[in-house]
């Protein structure tokens, strides 16, 4: 009898005795197969060369670590990321993932998150420096829309600020921009993963268009932010983020749109004013940018009447611009700079003291139609000054050998827009030379770019001056209270307001070649 070989029988594939796939990426559960779920995007989607959805939002932040240590670039960094959260960074050790190559797999990624973290902090608290130390890196590696955004400003600062040569100047970083302007598109659509990821990525491509001086673009991108940080302000999708520097964050940057622009006020509403007790209170920062968020609603509306007659002018606004020059002069008389202090605990402090001198300078003279105005608040400009120059000085000496050599770029305000308001409106020739000396050791601090505004602060001083074009200034001028007294320059002479324009284009877009702005100074 012939014998016939018996089939094994298999066992019936049922789905009991499969791994199921429950957060897998949207792309696949669309396509209904079964997802191997790694992160950011699972190698299904990167084998089929579709694109991958992410994932859903109530299983982000529970797997966003899981992600950075299942990464195939940093295989052995997962016991050290374990106690990290992308919530609460501050109770965690300051393990900085900006200089971990290995976690930031990108290199303009890597190149981004080193800028922001080694650049000099100015008023940075400690909050917002673990912002920009963790929280972004997290999000980059977790998040599709954040990673995109963030690639797209390394490659601008690449490009635009160091400069670097590539065989297609501009290519890299529009394909970079494109390409996170579609995710944060989609991702502002559905808020899938909540509403920081989408706040963060619009402040990352408002700086990417900053470092190349499209600012009417880079403005676009901030209301964005606004917006989108308004819109939950009053709702419970806040609830769950315990990130308490983002909203202060956003009303630091802000203050760009008021200082930066003519008399613009800022966008977020103002809040109630400030009484004595919030001012003793309340940390120096916290409530001084309280007071500057009132004082520039306030010049914005004091504007209108600035070249009208006196008696035009509401009684009232001038009641409001007592109050907020005697709030200004509070906070002054409550928060000075210890005489032998220390860089790190009070550069912030020292930086927060100028620009509330600026504002104080502003909102002082803002109805008075008159530039020789400004010739009153000498001791203002040059506290500005030695101020500035004692804090550049000590970070200098004290930096070491370990210290970034990469241009600086903070977002936040600093210290060009004091010295920059000192070098314009302050007549003396010596205190005005020192105050460009200054600009131009500053890099850049949001839309202020120290090779800018040290052109425009050249040409204002040449033409007021009466000094031909093309003659270099003398920055080494010693001081002389005779030769140097603003009254020299007759109020005829004085420039009211200046500002730069591309003659080629309205933009101001940078050209291929230099990767500056052709600007030339419009004044009256």
């Amino acid at each position: 009898m012939e014998t016939l070989p018996i089939k094994e029988v298999k066992a019936k594939r049922t789905r009991t005795n499969v791994k199921q796939s429950k957060n897998g990426c949207l792309t696949c559960k669309a396509r209904r197969i079964k997802c191997d779920e790694a992160k950011p995007i699972c190698q299904r989607c990167q084998s089929s060369k579709r694109e991958c959805g992410g994932y859903p939002r109530d299983i982000t932040q529970n797997s966003s670590l899981k992600a950075l240590s299942s990464s195939s670039s940093s295989p052995s960094s997962s016991d050290s990321l374990s106690s990290l959260s992308i919530i609460s960074p501050a109770s965690t050790p300051m393990i900085s993932l900006a200089f971990t190559p290995q976690q930031l797999s990108s290199p303009f990624v890597a190149l981004a998150c080193n800028v922001l973290v080694s650049s000099p902090r100015r008023a940075r608290t400690d909050i917002e420096q673990n912002l920009w130390s963790h929280i972004v890196p997290q999000l980059a590696h977790s998040i599709p829309s954040v990673r995109a955004a963030v690639e797209a400003f390394g490659s601008s600062y690449n490009e635009y600020v160091l400069k670097v040569d590539t065989p297609c100047p501009g290519l890299e970083t529009t394909k970079r921009y494109a390409q996170a302007l579609r995710l944060v598109q989609h991702d502002l659509a559905t808020l899938q993963y909540g509403p920081l990821p989408g706040i963060i990525a619009c402040m990352f491509l408002a700086c990417a268009e900053a470092l190349q001086q499209r600012l009417n673009k880079s403005h676009l991108h901030l209301l964005g932010a606004f917006s989108l940080l308004l819109s939950v302000a009053d709702s419970k999708a806040l609830a769950t983020i315990d990130i308490e520097s983002v909203p202060f964050l956003f009303q630091k940057l802000d203050l760009h749109v008021a200082t930066y622009g003519v008399c613009n006020p800022p966008h977020l509403p103002p809040s109630s004013p400030i009484t004595t007790d919030s001012i003793i209170s309340l940390p120096p920062d916290r409530s001084l940018c309280k007071i500057l968020h009132s004082s520039y609603h306030f010049t914005a509306r004091a504007h209108q009447y600035k070249y009208t007659n006196r008696r035009l002018t509401p009684p009232e606004l001038l009641i409001e611009q007592g109050r907020q020059i005697g709030t200004m002069k509070q906070w002054l008389s409550c928060n000075t700079v210890p005489s032998h202090c220390d860089t790190g605990s009070d550069e912030s402090l020292s930086v927060l003291r100028t620009q509330c001198l600026a504002a104080l300078v502003h909102a002082s003279t803002i109805l008075d139609p008159r530039e020789k105005s400004y010739d009153f608040y000498g001791p203002d400009f040059e506290e500005i000054v030695t101020t500035i120059e004692a804090l550049l000085m000590r970070k200098y000496s004290q930096q070491d050998s370990q210290h970034s050599s990469l241009p600086s770029f903070i977002p936040e305000m600093g210290i060009i827009h004091p010295l920059y308001l000192t070098a314009k409106k302050y007549r003396n020739s010596y205190w005005r030379r020192k105050a460009l000396q200054l600009i131009h050791r500053c890099g850049r601090e949001g839309p202020w770019c120290s090779e800018t505004e040290s052109s425009i602060v050249q040409a204002v001083i040449k033409i007021e001056e009466g000094l031909p074009d093309k003659t270099s200034l003398d920055l080494s001028r010693n001081e002389d209270a005779a030769i140097n007294s603003p009254s020299n320059i007759p109020e005829k002479d004085r420039i009211n307001c200046s500002w730069t324009i591309d003659p080629g284009k309205e933009d101001g877009d940078c050209t291929v070649v230099t990767r500056n702005r052709y600007t030339r100074a419009v004044m009256f």
